[in-house]
C-alpha cells in the first residue's frame, strides 16, 4: 500500500482542501456489514489517514439480497423443486405478489454497521449496494450495468453512489480546458 501511495504522490500531486496531498483523488472504501470485513476496513481507513489519502466515502457492499418473487426458486423440505407449482398458485391466488421484490440480509450487521463506522471515522457514507445477479452478469459481459439493467435492484443505489462521488471529486481546470478546446465553438 505504501509503495502505491508514494508512487501516486510523485506521479500526480493534487490540491485537495487547499493543501498539496496525495496524487490519488481519494479512496473509496468498500465493506460488507459483518465485523470481520469492517475490521479490515478500519485498518484501511487508518492507513488512508496516515498517508493523507482522502476518503471519498464508504460503500456497504452486498447489503442484502433483493430478488423479484417471480425470479425466485422454491424447494420443498426434501430439496425437490416446486417453483412451477408455487408460481402457478401465486398467479391464481395472488398475482400482485409476483411483481414484488423479496429481500433478506445475507450478512449479520455488526454494531452500527458501515454507516456507524463512517460516522466514527468522520467520512461520508455513500450507501448500500445490494447483491444483484445482473450486476455480476454485466461485469462478466463487459457491459454497462445501469444501461442494460436499469430496473435491477442495485441500479438506483449504484447511480446514487456514483453521483455522490462525482460531487466529491476535485475538478481540475486543465480537464475543463481540454474539453473546451475540443468543443469547436471557440469559447
Amino acid at each position: 500500500h505504501i509503495s502505491i501511495v508514494q508512487y501516486l504522490n510523485d506521479a500526480r500531486p493534487m490540491m485537495v482542501n487547499g493543501s498539496n496531498n496525495s496524487g490519488a483523488s481519494g479512496a473509496i472504501v468498500v465493506t460488507t456489514p459483518e465485523e470481520m470485513s469492517m475490521a479490515d476496513v478500519r485498518k484501511e481507513l487508518n492507513f488512508c489517514k496516515k498517508t493523507d489519502v482522502p476518503v471519498l466515502g464508504i460503500v456497504e457492499n452486498m447489503s442484502g439480497l433483493q430478488v423479484k418473487v417471480s425470479d425466485l426458486q422454491f424447494r420443498r423440505d426434501d430439496a425437490s423443486d416446486c417453483t412451477d407449482d408455487v408460481i402457478a398458485l401465486l398467479r391464481e391466488k395472488c398475482p400482485e405478489v409476483l411483481s414484488m421484490t423479496a429481500s433478506t440480509d445475507v450478512f449479520a450487521t455488526s454494531g452500527l454497521g458501515p454507516k456507524g463506522m463512517a460516522e466514527r471515522f468522520k467520512c461520508p457514507y455513500l450507501g448500500k449496494l445490494p447483491l444483484d445477479k445482473n450486476l455480476l452478469k454485466a461485469c462478466e459481459e463487459g457491459s454497462s450495468f445501469v444501461e442494460n439493467y436499469p430496473e435491477s435492484p442495485a441500479a438506483s443505489p449504484l447511480n446514487k453512489i456514483v453521483d455522490s462521488l462525482i460531487l466529491a471529486l476535485p475538478v481540475e481546470d486543465d480537464i475543463d480546458d481540454v474539453a473546451m478546446e475540443g468543443s469547436g465553438d471557440g469559447t
